[in-house]
């Protein structure tokens, strides 16, 4: 018999216009804090949560296919223990293609919270976390907090951000549509382009150890050619694909191949890599931080140079 009064609402609301995606648990787990609703019109981009990565109860990875590549956004929700933002920087999850971070941090900061005056730990972590993404803030519209407290000794704050890859997108902080929530939704547009697909080509960086062995190799093999007896045109032809196999020997022996995305950064060296590798590999945070002070030392040396090289050609 129906219940007049009306039944409890268990699990999450369904529309049939969007698809519900949730991690799966057993009865005697704890509940995930996040959920991702993905609208059927996306269907075609076959969205997958990706638990390969990260297999956390309060971070989901959306993976939605675009032009042969997966593009990534990240659902994260943190605790008042900063629990989810210390997961992700202390386990360095190489995801290639994010191209959104958001959620509830429960982490404030002056940098997006005016009426905060101190910087805590957590606050720099995620923001060197949204960097190793290659992921900027997005500043709201218009100034409004995110979070409505119902005590009233407590302030309103900003703790619901969004991080993405096109540093010119904002976002709205919709303060009308919370209804009974104590956060506000934020609302954002996120183009999906075919410039946050990777492509990959072949590089010889230039002043290392592999130029000049590219260099040595050409000159070498250059060298040892007999041109003095070129009296046909077949002898030139043997002459002109000979060099050019040298060359392209040379090349494929000597170079590397590189990702190339709209987001690659032009200031990155050798150091950059092995320091990242390192943390990587020792998850230690002793290791990231030398990372970081390398990534910001590296920076800082390309752009003075490239200002200037600016100045003495505007001169």
């Amino acid at each position: 018999m129906t219940n007049p009064e009306g039944d409890d609402v268990i699990g999450a609301p369904i529309h049939p216009e969007w698809l519900c995606m949730v991690r799966p648990t057993k009865p005697n787990d704890p509940q995930p804090r996040t959920l991702t609703y993905v609208h059927r019109r996306l269907l075609h981009m076959r969205p997958i949560l990706r638990q390969e990565w990260v297999n956390y109860l309060d971070i989901q990875i959306l993976g939605l296919f675009n032009q042969g590549n997966y593009i990534h956004l990240l659902n994260i929700y943190s605790d008042s223990s900063s629990s989810a933002i210390n997961f992700l920087s202390t386990n360095f999850i190489n995801i290639p293609n994010v191209i959104y971070m958001g959620g509830d941090f429960n982490c404030r900061s002056p940098e997006w919270d005016p009426s905060v005056t101190y910087v805590p730990m957590s606050a720099i972590t995620l923001t060197e976390l949204a960097d190793s993404f290659n992921l900027t803030r997005s500043s709201p519209t218009s100034l409004s907090p995110t979070h409505f407290s119902s005590i009233e000794s407590h302030d309103d704050s900003v703790i619901d951000l969004i991080f993405c890859a096109n540093n010119s997108t904002s976002h709205i902080i919709d303060v009308n549509l919370r209804l009974p929530s104590d956060h506000a939704p934020l609302i954002i547009d996120l183009p999906i382009r075919p410039d946050y697909i990777n492509y990959k080509k072949r590089v010889l960086p230039k002043d290392s150890d592999e130029e000049t062995a590219f260099i040595s190799q050409v000159s070498e093999h250059l060298a040892a050619l007999d041109c003095l007896d070129i009296q046909s045109t077949s002898c030139l032809n043997d002459i002109s694909n000979s060099i050019s196999r040298i060359f392209h020997e040379s090349w494929n022996t000597n170079s590397k191949t590189i990702w190339i995305t709209n987001r690659s950064k032009e200031w990155w060296n050798p150091h950059c890599s092995e320091t990242l590798l390192t943390c990587r590999r020792t998850k230690d945070r002793n290791d990231w931080r030398a990372f970081r002070a390398a990534t910001r030392a590296t920076k800082r040396s390309f752009f003075n140079t490239r200002i200037h090289e600016i100045a003495l050609t505007n001169k």
